[in-house]
């Protein structure tokens, strides 16, 4: 169902809209709210819309995009409100690593809260500043020092061999 972007997007990046078959489709021209159908009930509107979206080359990064925002109303990468709704908790189980080490670089790029896991994960293996994971996740410096306690933590109940002797002390000057 969803397959993610080959190059991570960043956020608010909508250049790709003039690439959409929508922007130049003659349906919606003759019917500028093709992708947005009154009620659900009006199927051959949205079958319609499905079969634009079906041959765009953004359709994935389109459906991305509206995935990422939860107020996305109409026909976005070939899906409804409700379908994508369903589809929003298998997106936000991605875990994409070019998107975490996008982010890493300091691309602003949308993470789903299993990157953003994982974004902490390798913050605390590799000693990463606070500041610079506060500014990744846009959350406090503070969020970011107790994210990377949890994560030490669940690395020494998890391998407790793997703990080095600067993580321990880190541990004990944190808790």
């Amino acid at each position: 169902m969803y397959e993610g972007t080959v190059v991570p997007r960043t956020r608010g990046d909508q250049t790709w809209h003039e690439q959409a078959a929508c922007a130049v489709a003659a349906e919606v021209a003759r019917d500028p709210d093709l992708f947005f159908p009154a009620t659900r009930a009006d199927e051959q509107r949205v079958g319609l819309a499905k079969r634009i979206c079906s041959g765009c080359q953004v359709r994935k990064t389109c459906l991305e995009a509206a995935l990422e925002g939860s107020g996305a109303d109409g026909i976005r990468g070939g899906m409804t409100k409700v379908e994508r709704k369903a589809a929003r908790h298998q997106f936000e189980l991605r875990c994409d690593p070019a998107r975490v080490e996008a982010a890493m670089s300091g691309r602003d790029v949308y993470l789903t809260g299993a990157e953003r896991r994982e974004l902490i994960r390798r913050a605390a293996g590799s000693g990463t500043p606070t500041m610079r994971v506060a500014s990744v996740l846009k959350v406090s410096e503070a969020h970011v020092k107790k994210l990377l306690r949890l994560e030490h933590r669940e690395i020494a109940s998890t391998c407790p061999q793997k703990l080095s002797a600067s993580e321990v002390t880190f541990e004990a000057i944190s808790a």
